[in-house]
Parts: C-alpha cells; sequence; structure tokens
C-alpha cells in the first residue's frame, strides 16, 4: 500500500504537471480609474483566444522566444486581431493593467531553477508598431525617456512576473504553500496576475497604440549563465481624449477595492518596481525609491534603500553616459544565499572600478570584492545596463544568454 507521504506527493504533482507544462500571455486589458478600481469595457491582445472555445491550444495563444539571434517578431501579426475582438479604449495619462493567469509558475517556482520571482516582465509602448518589431529592437533597447534603442517607442514599466497575489485553481490541494496561502488569504477560487503601467500623456486623441508585455524567464544553468525564453504579448489601445482634465493625476487607492477587480497599489505608485534578474535565482538590486539625476553633469545615479534582513539589498550606483570604453561591471564574491543586505554597490565610469560589500546577521561576516573593465572576473558578473533616463542602473545576473538552437 502507498504511504500517504507518498500519495500526497503523486497528487501535488498531478495538480502541477499541467499548468507547469503551459506559459503565459496576456488575457485582458483593463483601464484603471483613479481610485485603482478597473474601470470600462475589456480590452483583448492580439492573438487573443478564448479559453472555452473548443480549438483552444495554449500553443497558439502564446509568443514563446527561445532564440534572439535571428530577431524575431516581438508580436503575433495584426491583420484581423480586432475583427472580433475589442481594443481597450482610453486616453493619454491613463493606468492600465495587463491581466494574464500563472499557470502554476507562481504557485509552484521551484519546479525549475528559474529567476527571482519568476523573472521580469517589461512594458513597452509605440504609436508606429509594424509586424516586422523584433525582439532586439524593443527588449533592453528602447527607454523610458524614449531615446534607447530606434527611438520608436518607450519603456512604460518594469515588474516582477509574480505580482505578490495571484494564483491559479489547483482544486484546492492546499499541499501547494503558495496556493494555499493566497487561497486562504483572499477566499477566491483564482486571482489573475497582472501588470500595471501609465500611458504616456504626450499621446494623441485618436489613433491606436501598441502595448508590449515582454516576460522574461529564463532557465538558470549557474549564476553566469542561463538559457533564453521569452514570452511576449502585444495589444492595441484605440486612443480618445482624456475624461481627467488634471495632467499627471495620482492614483488614490481606495481602501474598499476588491482585489480581484482592480489594480495593485504598489505597482501603480512604482512603475519600474524592478530593476532585474538578479544573480541566479537570487533577488536582484531593489529598485530605486525615487527618480535622480544630473543634467549639468551627464551622470545618471539611482539609489534604493532596504532593510537589515530584507531579501532585497541596499544598493547606490552612478554611471557616465555614453563614450566611456569597456564595459563596467560588479563582481560579487559573496555567496549570495548568505547575504542579508547590501551596503553600498558603486559603479564609476570615469575610474572603471567598483566595489560591493555583502553580510551575514549571523556571524557578522564580511566580504568585499572590485573589478575594472579590463579585468577579467573570477566570479559571478553583474552587468549594468540602461532602462530609463531615471534609473541607469541595472543588475541583470546575466553574463551570457545560451541561445536554444
Amino acid at each position: 500500500m502507498l504511504s500517504k507521504n507518498i500519495i500526497k506527493a503523486i497528487s501535488l504533482i498531478a495538480v502541477a504537471a499541467p499548468a507547469a507544462d503551459a506559459h503565459s500571455w496576456v488575457e485582458q486589458v483593463r483601464q484603471i480609474d483613479l481610485t485603482g478600481a478597473f474601470t470600462g469595457a475589456v480590452g483583448y491582445p492580439i492573438g487573443y483566444m478564448n479559453r472555452s472555445a473548443p480549438d483552444f491550444n495554449d500553443s497558439l495563444a502564446q509568443n514563446k522566444i527561445l532564440n534572439t539571434a535571428t530577431n524575431p517578431a516581438i508580436c503575433k501579426p495584426k491583420a484581423g486581431a480586432y475583427d472580433k475582438v475589442n481594443r481597450l479604449s482610453a486616453a493619454a495619462g491613463d493606468h492600465v493593467a495587463l491581466l494574464y493567469q500563472e499557470n502554476g509558475h507562481v504557485t509552484q517556482p521551484n519546479l525549475t531553477p528559474r529567476p527571482y520571482r519568476d523573472g521580469i516582465v517589461n512594458v513597452y509602448g509605440t504609436l508606429n508598431h509594424q509586424d516586422s518589431d523584433g525582439i532586439n529592437d524593443v527588449l533592453n533597447a528602447w527607454t523610458a525617456d524614449g531615446k534607447g534603442g530606434n527611438g520608436k517607442g518607450k519603456l512604460l514599466g518594469t515588474h516582477y512576473y509574480d505580482d505578490g497575489q495571484c494564483y491559479q485553481n489547483a482544486g484546492h490541494n492546499f499541499a501547494i504553500p503558495i496556493y494555499a496561502t493566497r487561497f486562504h488569504e483572499h477566499g477566491l477560487e483564482e486571482l489573475y496576475c497582472q501588470t500595471d503601467f501609465q500611458l504616456p500623456e504626450d499621446l494623441p486623441d485618436s489613433g491606436t497604440y501598441t502595448v508590449m508585455w515582454v516576460w522574461d524567464w529564463p532557465l538558470i544553468t549557474s549564476d553566469t549563465q542561463n538559457t533564453t525564453e521569452i514570452y511576449t504579448s502585444c495589444a492595441e489601445i484605440e486612443l480618445g481624449p482624456p475624461k481627467n482634465s488634471a495632467k499627471n493625476a495620482q492614483v488614490k487607492y481606495a481602501s474598499n477595492n476588491m482585489i480581484q477587480s482592480a489594480g495593485i497599489a504598489s505597482q501603480l505608485a512604482t512603475p519600474f518596481e524592478a530593476t532585474g534578474l538578479g544573480i541566479g535565482t537570487h533577488s536582484p538590486l531593489a529598485a530605486p525609491s525615487s527618480a535622480a539625476s544630473s543634467q549639468d553633469s551627464g551622470a545618471i545615479t539611482s539609489s534604493a534603500v532596504a532593510t537589515s534582513g530584507s531579501a532585497e539589498p541596499t544598493s547606490s550606483s552612478t554611471k557616465k553616459h555614453k563614450g566611456q570604453s569597456g564595459v563596467t561591471t560588479v563582481t560579487v564574491t559573496a555567496d549570495a544565499m548568505t547575504t542579508t543586505a547590501w551596503k553600498t554597490v558603486t559603479v564609476d565610469g570615469k575610474h572603471h572600478k567598483s566595489s560591493a560589500v555583502a553580510s551575514t546577521s549571523g556571524e557578522h561576516a564580511s566580504v568585499s570584492a572590485s573589478a575594472s573593465a579590463s579585468s577579467a572576473a573570477p566570479t559571478s558578473i553583474v552587468p549594468i545596463t540602461t532602462i530609463s533616463k531615471f534609473m541607469k542602473a541595472r543588475a541583470t545576473g546575466q553574463v551570457r544568454r545560451v541561445e536554444r538552437p
């Protein structure tokens, strides 16, 4: 007779298998009002498929990229995309949520080695989308100031795939800890994940604006290598005149919002929540608490603060504009698992040197390391890349991305 533990394990795997084999794509596009609640009619992405349709197949619904070398299209073809479903209607400055199901990746994150909180979702937007726009034209190229890459679009938001609250129906299998915790906390059979962002204030009062949801979810093979796995969804938004007369109006999140019918307060308050994938499966640098820039010196500075013992480290970084030679890197020799708080991480483009200090609260031990752009690094390297005009430092934890054939 099978033991209770074996039966429980088989039951857990049975529930996990169908979800873990599936992946994610945007299923709904919602406008968020100034109280934080969803408002107006539902919009849909390009290539939308109804899950209840007889011919539904998740491989057709998703856009999966395993090799970026050929610069594959970032979006599904847009021809006929809105013949049977509606675009979201919104205006410049409106807040928008892109909703997706977690398909087991949030509730069972340890099935395969993946980045912290299941990777990063970047949202980009453009008035000039073409089917030929490739993943390399957009991902890590477009920036918040609209000047990055080919200049056709902007970075609108950066969040973790695991939004901190979502989960999918696991048939009341409470042996899955994250599912059990969130189910009992929210009392819903399931809760969609979401990525929130704000449309630029300078958009026209008519036409369409294309937003691109890009989930970077590499398979980790070591702290310095991973295998590319990216999923994307795109949606067109029908632009109209603003209904709110006040420019730059801030969302005042209502305490009585129902969690399944509202945006996420933290995402609305911090559009660039995540700075990178981190090293291996460990948490990345904390996002800057505020934008900081120096126009007279040509340097961009960002900083972040985390409390002692937090999974998110304290950091500060400085990077010069284009013109410096080489690539400045931060080399970390301490075991990331023993690090409870980072005191400082500084990058000086002029001298090409950096330093980091990590400490473990239990043993009061500390380790420091430095590297120059011209020297070989003995351990994990965290490259610094541009993601916005006010947040130039981004620790991605990737020295090399291995493409699948």
